[in-house]
C-alpha cells in the first residue's frame, strides 16, 4: 500500500506552490520542491535562511520575524503575506502559510508552502484605487450638484413667501415646478449616495496588512486636486512614509471619505481640511480637522448613536449623505479602534480614529 508521506510528497513536487521543510535544529533545508527552485533561481549554497530573508522588503521584515517568533509546536499559521525582490529586481508579493511540528527526537521541522500573488495584488490595488477615485470624485460631486439645488430650492421657497399674493397661475406654476425638480434631483444624488455606501458597508470585511500612506496620501490627492472646485484648501501630513495596519481598505476609506465630505460640507470657502497620520510605539492616530462651523454643544453627547438628531444641512444647502456616524464609529470598532471628536461652534472640528499598528 502507498504510504500518504510519498503521496504528499508527489503531489507538491508537482503543485506550483512553493513548498518547503526546514530543520530550526539544524539549521537547513529539508526538502525543497522544483517549484521553489524554479522561482527563486538560485544556487543551492546561497538558499540560506539568511540569504533568503535579505530579499524581503525592509518593511515587511519585522512582520515575518514576529509571526515566526509567534509560532509554536502543532501551530499553523497561514496568510501572512509579505513582499521580496528577487535576483530579476522584481518585486514579488508572496503568501506564507507553515506548520511547526516536534520530533521525538526533539527536533523542530518547519513545513509550508509560499504563493505567488504578485498579479493578483496588482489587479486587486487597480481595482481599490480605481474605486477610491470613484468615491472621492462622487463626494466632490455630491458637494458640487446638491449645493446648488439647495439653494434653488431655499430661493423657490422665498420667492414663494415674497409674491405669494400675487394672483399670476403661470409664475406660481413656475415657481412650484423649479422647487419640486431641485427636491427631486436633491433626493437622486441622496438616494445614489446612500445606496453606494449601503452595498459597500454590506460586503464582509477582509482585513490585510496594508501601508496606511501608500493608501491615504493618493486618495486625498483626488480632494487636493479639486480646491478650486470646492473651494477648500486640503492639507496632508504624516510622521513617516511606511505606516502599516491591519485595516479592510475599502470599509476604511469609506469611514475617511465621509468624515472629509462633512467637513467640505461645513467648513465656509477659503478654509482648510487637513489629513494626518501620526504613527505612536503601539498605535495609529488619524486626525481628520477642519476649519469650519464646528459641531454644536447639544448634537455632542449622542453624535455616534444610531438615530441621533445631528443630521445638519450643509452651508450650501447639502443634503445629510453618507454613511452616519453610527456606521462609522461601528467600522471603526471592527478594525478593534475607537473614534472621537472635539468641536466648538464656529471654531472647527477635529475627529480622532486610533488603530493599532502591524509591524
Amino acid at each position: 500500500m502507498t504510504q500518504p508521506s510519498s503521496i504528499l510528497l508527489s503531489l507538491a513536487d508537482h503543485d506550483q506552490r512553493i513548498y518547503f521543510a526546514f530543520n530550526i535544529s539544524t539549521d537547513a533545508f529539508v526538502y525543497l520542491n522544483p517549484a521553489f527552485n524554479l522561482f527563486f533561481q538560485m544556487n543551492p549554497i546561497e538558499l540560506t535562511p539568511k540569504h533568503l530573508f535579505s530579499m524581503v522588503h525592509r518593511d515587511d521584515r519585522n512582520y515575518l520575524k514576529s509571526a515566526y517568533v509567534m509560532m509554536k509546536a502543532g501551530m499553523f499559521k497561514k496568510n501572512i503575506e509579505f513582499r521580496m525582490t528577487l535576483s530579476d529586481k522584481k518585486e514579488y508579493t508572496l503568501r506564507l502559510s507553515m506548520f511547526l511540528k516536534q520530533e521525538e527526537n526533539n527536533e523542530r521541522i518547519l513545513t509550508g508552502y509560499l504563493e505567488d500573488i504578485t498579479v493578483e495584488r496588482e489587479y486587486a490595488k487597480k481595482i481599490e484605487e480605481l474605486s477610491n477615485k470613484k468615491n472621492a470624485i462622487l463626494n466632490i460631486l455630491s458637494h458640487d450638484l446638491a449645493g446648488p439645488l439647495g439653494s434653488i430650492q431655499h430661493f423657490t421657497y422665498i420667492l414663494n413667501k415674497k409674491i405669494g399674493k400675487i394672483e399670476d397661475p403661470q409664475i406660481n406654476m413656475m415657481i412650484s415646478s423649479i422647487e419640486k425638480i431641485s427636491k427631486r434631483c436633491i433626493q437622486m444624488i441622496q438616494d445614489f449616495i446612500k445606496l453606494e455606501f449601503i452595498e459597500s458597508v454590506g460586503v464582509d470585511m477582509v482585513k490585510q496588512r496594508k501601508n496606511l500612506i501608500e493608501i491615504l496620501q493618493p486618495f486625498f490627492k483626488e480632494y487636493e486636486e479639486s480646491q478650486s472646485q470646492t473651494g477648500k484648501i486640503f492639507n496632508f501630513f504624516s510622521t513617516g512614509q511606511h505606516i502599516y495596519a491591519e485595516v479592510d481598505e475599502s470599509k476604511f476609506l469609506q469611514v475617511i471619505n465621509n468624515l472629509i465630505s462633512n467637513a467640505i460640507k461645513f467648513t465656509e470657502d477659503g478654509g482648510a481640511i487637513n489629513l494626518s497620520v501620526n504613527e505612536g510605539s503601539e498605535t495609529i492616530l488619524i486626525e481628520i480637522t477642519d476649519t469650519g462651523i464646528g459641531i454644536p454643544q447639544k448634537f455632542h453627547a449622542n453624535l455616534f448613536e444610531k438615530f441621533s438628531n445631528a443630521r445638519r444641512t450643509g452651508l450650501k444647502g447639502e443634503p445629510s449623505v453618507g454613511l452616519g456616524m453610527s456606521i462609522i464609529k461601528t467600522i471603526v470598532e471592527w478594525h478593534r479602534g475607537k473614534i472621537w471628536f472635539k468641536s466648538e461652534e464656529n471654531m472647527g472640528s477635529t475627529f480622532y480614529i486610533e488603530i493599532a499598528k502591524s509591524k
